[in-house]
């Protein structure tokens, strides 16, 4: 197959932001640090917060929503949930977010846009995969993010439609079927779990099993110091018969007891404490982020993309729309790092 490259002959950049929510906000760093770089894409195709994020950098307005969401905080972003009091669909109307940053923009429609762009979105009565390449904008990125029982599906050309992370969480296949001949993937749902990572062309599978094998031993030791505690008790009560005739005995013996006791409860409690369960919206989060990194891992399989960014965001809630200057650094930070691997690669295309 002939290569598709731009009418200088330079390879078409493609970028493929991937979903995440308030990790999302991480493609804005991305972004930036790829710019510092001299790395313009020609082509972006995104699917949730990356349909936001990709969205505004379409429009030539990513420093207009850095600084948006640089100025949220908790109660901001409070102010800006549509509640659907009926529960119809999901608890967020899902639209005031979008008008509010896309008010005052200067496209309404994708069609209109300088740069190729496309929002990922999921036919919920089909679960066919809808490519938004033309309408109006805001309901395009609107649909692309409507995660399900958050916020309402969006109804567009008889269809209703949720989050296309559903179906296609990072969509690099959508980047080549736009003509990119190097795309670069940004995937903010993976920091600290089970990954997918492309290395010297093929996609590796990287489990950390760290954090298991630590609880089990912690749980063992902690077992033992039960077992060692109750062992003292018997034997602690057997002596206690041979200085039944020793008041002062008895009494130093009976604090022993008492102690032991304590000790043995603390361990237990401490063996036995449950992590507190999930809110709501990270319950929806967190089950949406299982089925997401599912259908992920085939899709990049089957349509790997040529640069894999990363950022570690792991810490960030997927709520956590508040930390978002922590994100965007989390981007620049990760793309910095791979700065030699991403210019060699577009430098090989």
């Amino acid at each position: 197959m002939k290569k598709v490259t731009n009418h200088n002959g330079e390879p078409r950049i493609g970028l493929a932001l991937g979903s995440g929510a308030a990790k999302g906000f991480a493609h804005i760093g991305v972004l930036k640090e790829l710019e510092e770089m001299g790395i313009r894409p020609q082509v972006i195709a995104g699917t949730s917060m990356g349909a936001f994020v990709g969205a505004a950098y379409s429009g030539g307005c990513l420093e207009k929503l850095e600084d948006w969401v640089r100025m949220l905080d908790n109660w901001r972003v409070f102010s800006l949930l549509d509640i659907n009091w009926t529960l119809s669909g999901g608890v967020i109307g899902g639209i005031k977010p979008f008008r509010a940053f896309f008010e005052g923009f200067d496209y309404e429609n994708i069609e209109d846009l300088p740069l190729p762009f496309t929002a990922v979105a999921t036919d919920l009565h089909s679960g066919q995969e809808i490519w938004l390449q033309e309408g109006n904008l805001q309901d395009a990125v609107s649909a692309s993010c409507s995660i399900p029982g958050l916020l309402s599906p969006k109804s567009l050309d008889g269809r209703w439609l949720v989050d296309g992370a559903v179906v296609n969480p990072v969509p690099v296949d959508v980047c080549r079927a736009m003509g990119a001949t190097v795309v670069i993937a940004v995937d903010v749902t993976e920091d600290g779990r089970p990954l997918m990572e492309r290395e010297h062309g093929e996609v590796k599978r990287v489990v950390s099993r760290r954090s298991s094998a630590a609880q089990q031993a912690e749980l063992a030791r902690e077992s033992e110091d039960i077992a060692e505690v109750e062992r003292d008790t018997v034997s602690d009560e057997s002596a206690k018969q041979d200085v039944e005739e020793k008041p002062l005995a008895i009494s130093s013996f009976s604090r022993l007891v008492e102690q032991g006791k304590e000790q043995l409860n603390q361990i237990r409690h401490r063996r036995d404490q449950k992590i507190p369960p999930p809110g709501m919206f990270d319950t929806m989060r967190k089950a949406m982020e299982v089925l997401e990194r599912r259908h992920k891992r085939t899709r990049m399989m089957g349509s790997p993309p040529d640069v894999l960014i990363m950022p570690k965001v792991g810490a960030i809630s997927g709520t956590e729309y508040a930390r978002a200057s922590e994100a965007i650094e989390a981007g620049q930070v990760e793309t910095r790092r791979l700065r030699t691997w991403i210019e060699d690669m577009v430098a090989k295309a």
